[in-house]
């Protein structure tokens, strides 16, 4: 049975194919370029900095994937928790003893050293200048590991620090504008 009193309209077919095709031509970096003139200068600095930290993120995320979980506690020297600050000397009438001293200006990397038990670092520094910094800083023995920060001065002196951790170190002194003297 036919009937001719309301017919559904038959569209031709379009070949959905072509029209993906000449979208996929079609470059996206113009309609990216006004949709991001016609955002507000506020809109644009937060995507922006949106932006950053989700890249910032993924990268960490990335770099973390391609490491075992127990290869970040592997790379740590055996002696890396022993060194910790004590506020002051640990037996008050114990005699110490001088294992190495440096002195000069400027900057030096000492030679390594070992020390068992609690340890001291003392330093004496004469500015020469008021913008003059004195720093000590403690490394592991295999120069990979920064330990601690046993001196940091802007202003002439001396002064001690005491440590408890047995092990092999070595000094990054970093001094600019003054003469000075380090002992362990």
């Amino acid at each position: 049975m036919r009937t001719t009193t309301n017919p559904v309209p038959q569209r031709p077919r379009r070949d959905d194919t072509i029209r993906m095709q000449r979208w996929l031509r079609t470059p996206a970096i113009p309609f990216a370029k006004a949709w991001w003139q016609r955002q507000a200068k506020q809109t644009r600095t937060g995507l922006a900095v949106a932006a950053v930290f989700a890249l910032a993120g993924t990268l960490s995320l990335c770099a973390s994937l391609g490491r075992p979980a127990g290869e970040a506690d592997s790379a740590k020297p055996a002696n890396a928790a022993a060194l910790s600050q004590e506020t002051s000397a640990p037996d008050a009438g114990k005699v110490w003893a001088a294992t190495k001293a440096w002195q000069g200006s400027g900057a030096k990397e000492t030679e390594t050293f070992t020390v068992s038990g609690h340890w001291r670092v003392d330093w004496i520094f004469s500015p020469s200048s008021a913008s003059a910094v004195f720093q000590v800083y403690i490394y592991s023995a295999d120069g990979r590991q920064l330990m601690n920060l046993a001196a940091n001065s802007q202003k002439g002196g001396s002064d001690t620090s005491f440590w408890a951790g047995p092990g092999t170190y070595f000094l990054k002194i970093n001094s600019s504008g003054g003469d000075w003297k380090v002992g362990v």
